[in-house]
């Protein structure tokens, strides 16, 4: 998953986003997103709803003619954070080699309901830290294309079948299973995956088998029977482990986007 904050536009109603992804070849856009701030006005009492657009350019048209890409009914009774699908549009974008994604944001009625799309940072001191939280952004979930994940280089002994030895466990997490998709706001879940399997001595020969070559030294000593290890077991953990990029509420309900540290385990061996 990448998240890119909107960069200034041409004009005050328009939202560029310049996105980058790691390595090379296609990639195959399983979710895209745009989340927008609709403000409301202090005193504002009318109930209804309003239609956020977003109208995308095609300069090769000799017209400028601009087409929808994505639009949302949405309430304007308080203020809050909308998102407007746009995974056809990031997917034609990244297929024709392009990386910038600018974009109009229209909304008819918001001026008559007393809605303001934020969707630049502040000038004003007092509150540029506040509206900087509240600027748009681009959350694309991203999958490497057929070619490259046959090219990409197998890690660790996967467990299949009825395999007893050491090795890493394909395990799907949903958070609102453990409650945590009120806070978590993507992705739903993702492979984290676990360990599991004998650590037989013999396993401390295998190269990369161990979680540090502390734990091979003390393996040997298991196989030799030396006081105090000879009753005691190795165990089938984590020995490569990878970040993932999380979007979520903070404790003032601010959207923060960070890697979060160890949330995949890539690789699995004998401690």
């Amino acid at each position: 998953m990448l998240t890119v904050l909107s960069a200034a536009g041409d004009s005050l109603n328009t939202v560029t986003f310049d996105i980058s992804k790691e390595g090379s070849g296609s990639s195959v856009v399983e979710q895209a997103n745009i989340w927008i701030f609709l403000k409301m006005s202090k005193g504002t009492r009318v109930k209804g709803k309003v239609t956020l657009r977003l109208l995308q350019l095609h300069h090769e048209d000799d017209d400028g003619e601009e087409q929808c890409v994505s639009e949302k009914m949405v309430d304007t009774r308080r203020s809050g954070w909308h998102t407007l699908a746009v995974s056809h549009s990031v997917q034609t974008l990244l297929d024709g080699g392009s990386t910038s994604l600018s974009l109009r944001v229209s909304c008819p009625l918001c001026a008559e309901a007393g809605a303001l799309p934020v969707l630049m940072p502040a000038v004003v001191v007092q509150t540029v830290g506040r509206d900087q939280s509240h600027r748009p952004f681009l959350m694309v979930v991203l999958r490497a294309g057929e070619e490259a994940a046959q090219r990409r280089v197998k890690r660790g002994l996967e467990c299949e079948g009825k395999i007893r030895i050491c090795c890493k466990r394909q395990f799907y997490v949903n958070f609102k299973d453990i409650g945590w998709n009120d806070w978590i706001i993507a992705p739903s879940g993702y492979h984290a995956n676990y360990c599991e399997g004998d650590c037989p001595n013999h396993m401390a020969s295998f190269s990369g088998s161990s979680l540090s070559f502390h734990s091979t030294v003390i393996n040997h000593y298991r196989m030799r029977g030396y006081s105090p290890f000879q009753n005691i077991k190795s165990c089938c953990v984590p020995t490569r482990l990878r970040a993932m990029s999380m979007l979520y509420y903070n404790e003032e309900q601010k959207i923060i986007k960070k890697d979060i540290q160890n949330m995949i385990v890539d690789e699995c061996g004998c401690s």
